[in-house]
């Protein structure tokens, strides 16, 4: 009785794990959102640089653009290499650097767009210090974020931890924003 009951049970969960979902979840696509997020020197000197990495499997058109201060440029990624973009723009009219606390929309996202999917990821950077991301398309964003974060130690008094959001629908996103310490 008792291997008929094991037998039954077995047999049940087998056909109940027989269908089974996952998440459409990947960092390849063919549209991307980031900012020229802070930098702990760029107060002093501003001397970091933040460039795009793109990686494709095959040969593909990639184009930045900066909507909010008319900036564009387009590479060809080679079949199954990562190239470098060039430093995205941090001094006059096209600077799109976050340099402070901010809640006003500032129009400077940074836009990737490619005719086949890529891999992208973002690297800020200077002699001593780097910081780098791996991005998302935006088909794989989601609607709630939580930001967790440890007390920062740094070798440098500017040094912190931040946060900024992309809204890739502009004028219909309401963000909220619930801080559990005091913000610079």
């Amino acid at each position: 009785m008792r291997k008929n009951y094991l037998l039954c049970t077995l047999a049940l969960a087998l056909s109940c794990g027989s269908v089974s979902y996952s998440q459409d979840f990947s960092n390849k696509g063919k549209d991307f959102w980031v900012a020229y997020g802070y930098h702990q020197v760029m107060g002093a000197g501003n001397t970091q640089d933040m460039r795009l990495y793109f990686s494709a499997e095959q040969v593909t058109n990639v184009t930045v653009t900066i909507p909010g201060v008319g900036y564009t440029q387009t590479y060809v990624v080679p079949a199954n290499t990562t190239i470098a973009a060039n430093p995205i723009p941090k001094t006059g009219g096209q600077d799109v650097r976050l340099t402070g606390e901010s809640t006003a929309p500032e129009n400077k996202g940074i836009h990737i767009t490619s005719d086949k999917p890529i891999v992208a990821y973002a690297h800020i950077y200077n002699g001593s210090v780097s910081g780098a991301t791996i991005l998302f398309p935006t088909n794989t964003l989601g609607k709630e974020y939580y930001s967790v974060n440890y007390t920062n130690t740094s070798n440098t008094p500017n040094a912190n931890s931040w946060v900024y959001i992309v809204a890739t629908d502009p004028g219909t996103t309401t963000v909220e924003i619930t801080p559990s310490a005091n913000t610079i």
